[in-house]
């Protein structure tokens, strides 16, 4: 009985809670409408890249996010999923190639909390 009383109790707290989690093993797709839906904006066509086969522009590798001090970079393998995320700060991100490489920080996750609009990290496990 005590359990369900904590469960009862506990549950509107966590419905209120609004914390977004992007990873390292999700659907690509899926990974892409959760970027969008909570304010991410895909940067990719206004940057240098080009794709393996030259095409121009290319879409949906960098993302920002508009009320966040966060921009990434995701990688997808054929199976379509999430391989690789990369994390910078507007700041370094906005920065020469050169300088985005030493900043640039490969992560497992990236956790966004939309109350407070923080941002935070799980990183490599092999990262230094």
């Amino acid at each position: 009985m005590r359990k369900l009383l904590l469960i009862l109790l506990i549950l509107p707290i966590v419905s209120f809670a609004d914390e977004v989690r992007i990873a390292v093993g999700m659907d690509y797709n899926n990974t892409i409408s959760v970027i969008k839906k909570h304010g991410g904006s895909d940067i990719t066509p206004r940057m240098e890249v080009m794709g393996p086969k030259g095409e121009w522009p290319v879409v949906g590798l960098y993302w920002a996010f508009s009320d966040y001090d966060a921009i990434i970079s995701l990688s997808g393998g054929k199976d379509g999923k999430v391989t690789g995320i990369s994390l910078w700060t507007r700041k370094d991100f906005g920065e020469n190639k050169l300088h985005r490489a030493k900043t640039e920080q490969k992560i497992e996750a990236l956790k966004i909390d939309t109350k407070t609009k923080k941002v935070s990290i799980e990183k490599k496990k092999d990262a230094d």
